[in-house]
């Protein structure tokens, strides 16, 4: 997909929205009176009903009360890692530069860009947000803070939900309640994370993407070499091999690891035997060597083979991707979503913890201003030095 085509599609599909508005905004109080609301570039459907059907199934429940009893120390939990995460990676831009992270926002047609991801982004979104507000509905409804009404909602592209809770009542309430319904969204997105993260342990090729000290608990060493990736239009891909295929031989040579192919000393138009495995079966290939860059090699990227210690059914490799990047976005949102700063979940969260300890407002918003403060030049100055560093990125 060329630049070309990104603007042209984004000019049709402005377009379309804007017909659809000038259509249907003559009916708008009649859609209104049914809980939908129409914008240029919005849709909102409030469900009047849902504040009061969660009050009435979760009001004072203790078992949604136990479940989300460990939520307040999670988000603790998020915050001092986001807060670690961005000032050690802000002083790794100056004293390490080699070690410093981009942290930059995953904004469509702008830093996504290829078809993929942007499919998975537009998957992510209503996986992540949904099971966010509606954790922050539950600990509300739990601890007897009045909903005034939720739903579903789509802004431009993106689908997504919301909870509108009784803000005297929720400010009123005591601090611990505030705390954990603050905190309740982003422990879910955290939830979400842990279940994605335990489900790519089980698959074979997660620790290629993962980083090593993270998956090693998790896989033991075992024959032949990983395909962690196949050049386009090399020898390897056209006889069929795909990234997760393990090669055990070559020309009857058993590989133990990635170091077994120097002591081969292959040279290109030489012919190979592969012993391939492939889904627990072992196919045989043969083919040539080929000169690709000035190597001689058949166009594979090749990885020491790791087994999972508790192996699932493997998924496949755009299963794979499609998890890997929504544990990172799920992640990414729990963690930095937990920032004490407006207007994110961690700045109702601080405020809630102060609240006990801290009982002059004047000398409590002090404090606050100067968590917004500190985490607002740690999030923006990140960014900032990841455009210095690598420019606009686009994945």
């Amino acid at each position: 997909m060329t630049s070309c085509g990104y603007w042209c599609y984004l000019a049709i599909f402005l377009l379309s929205w804007i017909s659809l508005y000038l259509i249907v905004r003559r009916k708008q109080g009649y859609l209104e009176s049914k809980g939908l609301t129409l914008g240029p570039l919005y849709i909102i459907f409030n469900i009047r009903s849902l504040g009061g059907a969660l009050e009435r199934r979760f009001s004072g429940s203790r078992r949604a009360s136990a479940l989300l009893s460990a939520s307040p120390i999670i988000a603790a939990a998020l915050m001092a890692y986001a807060l670690y995460f961005l000032a050690r990676n802000m002083s790794l831009y100056f004293a390490a530069p080699s070690g410093f992270s981009a942290v930059v926002p995953l904004v469509p047609f702008i830093t996504i860009r290829s078809a993929q991801l942007l499919a998975i982004f537009l998957s992510a979104v209503p996986l992540l947000i949904i099971p966010h507000e509606l954790s922050h509905a539950l600990a509300a409804a739990a601890r007897g803070i009045k909903i005034r009404g939720g739903g579903f909602l789509i802004v431009a592209f993106l689908l997504g939900a919301f909870v509108e809770l009784d803000e005297e009542l929720f400010k009123k309430a005591c601090w611990r309640h505030r705390a954990v319904t603050a905190a309740a969204g982003p422990t879910a997105n955290a939830v979400i994370a842990g279940v994605i993260f335990a489900l790519l342990v089980t698959q074979p090729t997660s620790y290629l993407y993962l980083p090593q000290s993270v998956t090693a608990p998790f896989y033991a060493p075992a024959a032949g070499v990983m395909i962690a990736g196949v050049v386009p239009g090399s020898p390897a891909q056209r006889i069929g091999l795909s990234q997760g295929d393990v090669i055990l031989s070559i020309n009857g040579t058993p590989l133990r690891g990635v170091g077994d192919l120097a002591a081969l000393n292959l040279s290109a138009g030489e012919s190979l035997m592969l012993q391939v495995e492939r889904a627990g079966r072992v196919h045989t290939y043969n083919v040539n060597v080929a000169n690709i860059s000035g190597r001689a090699m058949i166009g594979v990227y090749l990885a020491n083979n790791m087994e999972p210690k508790l192996q699932l059914p493997y998924l496949g490799a755009s299963v794979d991707y499609f998890l890997l990047w929504l544990l990172v976005i799920s992640f990414a949102v729990a963690a930095f979503n937990m920032l004490p700063m407006a207007p994110f979940d961690g700045a109702i969260f601080m405020d809630a913890l102060l609240s006990p300890i801290i009982k002059d407002d004047s000398i409590k918003r002090v404090i606050l201003y100067t968590f917004y403060t500190i985490s607002a030049i740690l999030l923006m100055g990140n960014i900032a030095l990841s455009l210095v560093r690598f420019g606009v990125p686009s994945f």
